[in-house]
C-alpha cells in the first residue's frame, strides 16, 4: 500500500477549484485499496480537527481564522503554511509516507519542499501559483514567486499542470523543468443535460473578480439585448466585482434581464446548468475551470477565451478574444440566430464530457505517483 501525504489549503466548503478538484480525486481514491491518504487542509473551526473521509482517507483541518469562504488573505495563507509545516513534520515522524502530493506550487509546494529529505513530492500547478497568471501578484511574482517556484519545482519528483495553457505559462518561468499535464475531470452522473428554459439564458459561474472578465460579458449582453430583448443573463458567484456589475446593471436598466445570484451551493448549480442555454467563460487568464467541464456535462455550448478552457473545445463552442465585449456579443448572437448550431454544440459538449471522468483523472495521478517514485528510487 502506498501512503500519501496530501497538502491542499482549500477543501470544500473553503475555496474554489482547488478544493473541489482535491475532493473529487479523493472520492475516487476511496475505492483504491492500494492507497492510504492523509490530507492536511483548512477548517472553519477555532481548533484543529481530524475527519475520516473514507476507510483509508482522513483530513486534518487546520484553523486559519478564515474571514471569507472563497477569498484568501496573506495572513490566512501564512497561518496555514506555518501550521501545515508543523503538522507535516509531526505526521512524518509517526508514519512512513511514500510521497506528498502538493496542490499548488505555493503554499502547499513550499511544505513539500521543506520535507523533501523525508520523502519525495509532486507539485500540481493550478493557476495563481504560476508566475504571470494573476495580475494582482505581478510584483510579488517578480520579486519572490518566480525564484521560489524554480526552486520548489526543480526539487519536485514531478510537476503537473492542469492544462496545456498553464503548462506553457509555467515554462516561461522554468523552461528547463519537465512539466506534465493532467486535466480535471467531471462527474457526468451528477451533471446531466436538461430542458433549457425560456427565455434563452447565458450563464457564467465563478468568482466575480477582474481576472474572470465578467464585466466584458455584461457589456456584450447589454448590447445584444438591444437587438434581442427577450434574453437572460445569469451571473453566479461572488467577489469584489459584484458592486461594479450591479451598478452597471442598474444604470443600464437590466434588472429584469440580468440576474446576479451570489454564491450558490453545488447542489443548486445542477438545475442552473440544466436550464441554461450557453455557458460563457470570458476570463483574461484561466487554467482549467471545473465550471466549464460541468457545463459541458450538462450539454451546454461553451464561449470562452484563448485560455485553459479553450482546450475543451472540439466542435462544441466558440473562442473569442480576451477583454473584447464586441467579440463576445457576436458569439452569443450567433447562437441566438442559429438554433441548430446551439443544439449541435450542446450535444457535442456532452459527448466530450463523457470521456473526461474523474476516474480517468485519478488513474492518471496514480500513474504519476508511481513514475515519481521510480524516478526518485533511481
Amino acid at each position: 500500500m502506498r501512503r500519501i501525504l496530501m497538502l491542499s489549503y482549500e477543501f470544500p466548503p473553503l475555496g474554489g477549484g482547488i478544493g473541489i478538484s482535491c475532493q473529487s480525486l479523493l472520492q475516487q481514491f476511496a475505492s483504491d485499496e492500494s492507497l492510504s491518504v492523509d490530507l492536511i487542509t483548512s477548517g472553519l473551526g477555532n481548533k484543529s480537527e481530524t475527519v475520516q473521509l473514507a476507510d483509508r482517507i482522513r483530513a486534518f483541518q487546520l484553523p486559519v481564522g478564515k474571514k471569507n469562504l472563497h477569498f484568501w488573505t496573506g495572513p490566512e495563507i501564512a497561518r496555514w503554511t506555518w501550521s501545515a509545516l508543523g503538522l507535516s513534520k509531526k505526521l512524518a515522524n509517526q508514519h512512513s509516507y511514500d510521497l506528498s502530493h502538493c496542490w499548488g506550487g505555493w503554499p502547499s509546494g513550499l511544505v513539500g519542499y521543506r520535507l523533501r529529505n523525508k520523502f519525495p513530492y509532486i507539485v500540481g500547478l493550478r493557476g495563481s501559483d504560476v508566475p504571470g497568471y494573476n495580475v494582482r501578484l505581478r510584483l510579488l511574482d517578480r520579486l519572490v514567486f518566480a525564484r521560489l517556484s524554480r526552486r520548489i519545482w526543480g526539487q519536485a519528483s514531478a510537476v503537473i499542470a492542469n492544462s496545456e495553457n498553464l503548462r506553457s505559462l509555467a515554462l516561461r518561468t522554468a523552461g528547463e523543468i519537465p512539466i506534465g499535464v493532467i486535466r480535471n475531470g467531471v462527474d457526468v452522473d451528477q451533471f446531466t443535460p436538461g430542458a433549457a428554459a425560456q427565455p434563452m439564458t447565458f450563464l457564467y459561474v465563478g468568482r466575480l473578480i477582474e481576472r474572470k472578465g465578467v464585466f466584458y460579458l455584461l457589456e456584450a449582453f447589454d448590447n445584444l439585448s438591444k437587438t434581442f430583448p427577450n434574453l437572460h443573463l445569469m451571473l453566479v458567484g461572488e467577489g469584489p466585482e459584484s458592486n461594479r456589475l450591479e451598478a452597471y446593471r442598474r444604470a443600464h436598466g437590466l434588472e429584469a434581464s440580468v440576474e446576479l445570484t451570489g454564491r450558490v451551493s453545488r447542489a443548486e448549480l445542477e438545475p442552473l446548468f440544466q436550464h441554461a442555454s450557453v455557458f460563457v467563460m470570458p476570463s483574461l487568464a484561466e487554467a482549467l475551470p471545473n465550471a466549464a467541464l460541468e457545463a459541458m456535462a450538462s450539454g451546454l455550448p461553451i464561449v470562452t477565451t484563448p485560455t485553459g478552457a479553450r482546450e475543451l473545445l472540439d466542435g462544441n463552442g466558440q473562442v473569442v478574444e480576451r477583454g473584447d465585449s464586441e467579440a463576445i456579443r457576436k458569439a452569443l448572437e450567433r447562437y441566438v440566430r442559429e438554433p441548430e448550431l446551439l443544439q449541435a454544440h450542446g450535444k457535442r459538449s456532452r459527448e466530450l464530457a463523457e470521456s473526461m471522468s474523474w476516474e480517468a483523472t485519478a488513474k492518471a495521478y496514480r500513474q504519476a505517483y508511481e513514475s515519481a517514485l521510480d524516478r526518485n528510487a533511481s
